[in-house]
């Protein structure tokens, strides 16, 4: 009787394990959710319904936004938590007859049968978006889960499931570039838009260790005086072939892949080691500014590198001064604080980047210590034409100057811009009036050219 006892339960213990081997092949280990395989399995069902109900297939590629973020700045489990809840956020905007799948990592594929028409999938689209959007509490902090969403439609871009699923994936890339949480249809355009960014990749990883990139500097000059108190570094990359590739095209790029980490280190200090040597010159105590990227933010490591860059320079930290852009404020507030917290203790200044852009609260200024805040370049190109644009500078100003906070504006090009400022209060100044960013050379034949004789003698006002 025990034999036959330990029999059964021999038996029964093999078909258990049979059937976790059974369902491991079909789905995802962390999520349970169907995998790839099965999920090719539901789209031959779904295409034969369509074909017959002469209806829609929709794949939908989703990605979240900032989890190689959370992965990166607060470990695998965190990253497994931001997973779930999306899941759990997902699987209650989808209907029962749909399918949803892990990719990886935190790709998802979302299969959506029987579709009468596009504007269903818009409107489940961007439900999925606003409810993911919605912030979540994962061991005491607080993480944004947004995504993008990138869409292709059975019969309009093809018929068989690796071509809907490719370019499904190269519409979310799409969705990305275009600053975030959206969703992209798919185009042929995008085609080409996808070979581009894999061209730039693969030769923006040779530029590196090519040369081929530069650091330029644009001034920033004191309104009142004439004075120039400081530089921003800004990246430039001259390829052999493609020519001069702009900021706005190769930046992006950097970003998908990672590639901002190192570049961003390499500017860093290329930029100390640049306004140590204006110093040890004779040109006077120039802060510099380096742009910070998100993905640089949330190292590890971005303490130890910016104090690594200043010590290997020798250039004092009060004469450093990264630049945050407003998204970085928003994403893990106490996390956030506490790097703010180390780099303050290291001495350098912090800047908010094209303020007013964003959507960050007021009272997160004060409690992060800010430095100074830069009036976009987009604020400030129709200020003396466009009321609206004009009582946003004018608010900025006045924000800044409650909060005894230093404020630059970026992208002046015209007298009349500069007098707009000037009569607003606004003290410091940069852009295209004053000088185009320029290679190291260049930049100190202007900064020797503005501390002349002739020129002190008239004050240098502006």
């Amino acid at each position: 009787q025990h034999r036959l006892y330990g029999a059964c339960q021999d038996i029964t213990e093999r078909r258990q394990a049979e059937a976790r081997i059974a369902f491991l092949a079909h789905h995802d280990v962390l999520t349970g959710l169907p995998n790839r395989v099965l999920l090719r399995d539901r789209f031959e069902q779904a295409l034969a319904v369509a074909q017959r109900a002469q209806s829609h297939v929709a794949i939908l590629f989703l990605d979240l936004d900032n989890f190689k973020v959370v992965n990166d700045s607060l470990g695998h489990a965190a990253g497994d938590e931001l997973l779930l809840a999306a899941v759990s956020r997902l699987s209650r905007r989808m209907r029962d007859s749909d399918t949803i799948s892990r990719q990886g990592g935190d790709e998802f594929v979302l299969l959506l049968n029987d579709i009468p028409d596009l504007d269903t999938v818009k409107r489940i689209a961007t439900d999925i978006l606003s409810h993911l959007a919605e912030p979540v509490e994962i061991n005491g902090h607080v993480l944004n889960a947004s995504c993008s969403i990138g869409i292709a439609i059975y019969p309009e871009d093809g018929s068989d499931f690796d071509s809907l699923l490719q370019k499904a994936d190269t519409a979310m890339y799409n969705a990305k570039d275009a600053g975030r949480n959206s969703y992209r249809f798919f185009d042929e355009q995008m085609n080409l838009q996808a070979h581009e960014h894999l061209m730039l990749q693969h030769r923006l990883h040779q530029a590196l260790y090519r040369a081929e990139l530069q650091v330029h500097y644009q001034p920033q000059l004191e309104i009142g005086s004439g004075k120039v108190i400081g530089v921003e570094a800004l990246l430039r990359w001259q390829n052999a072939e493609l020519g001069e590739v702009a900021p706005g095209r190769f930046i992006p790029v950097a970003e998908s892949c990672g590639l901002i980490v190192p570049i961003g280190a390499w500017v860093l200090e290329q930029a100390c080691r640049q306004a140590q040597a204006w110093r040890q010159a004779g040109l006077s105590d120039l802060a510099v500014s380096v742009n910070l990227s998100a993905m640089q933010f949330r190292r590890f490591s971005l303490i130890e590198m910016v104090a690594g860059a200043l010590g290997r320079s020798g250039l004092p930290p009060h004469l450093l001064e990264l630049e945050l852009t407003e998204s970085i404020l928003l994403q893990d507030v106490e996390s956030t604080l506490d790097t703010v917290q180390q780099l303050k203790r290291l001495g350098v200044r912090l800047s908010i980047d094209d303020f007013g852009t964003g959507y960050s609260s007021l009272s997160y200024l004060k409690r992060f210590a800010v430095d100074r805040l830069k009036i976009d370049q987009s604020f400030m190109r129709d200020v003396n034409t466009d009321p609206d644009n004009a009582a946003i500078v004018r608010a900025v100003i006045q924000l800044a100057r409650s909060l005894r906070l230093d404020i630059i504006a970026e992208g002046v090009e015209t007298p009349a811009q500069l007098a707009f400022l000037r009569e607003e209060g606004c003290r410091e100044a940069q852009g295209y009036l004053f000088s185009r960013p320029l290679p190291p050379a260049a930049m100190e034949a202007f900064l020797r050219e503005r501390i002349a004789p002739a020129d002190a003698a008239n004050g240098g006002a502006l």
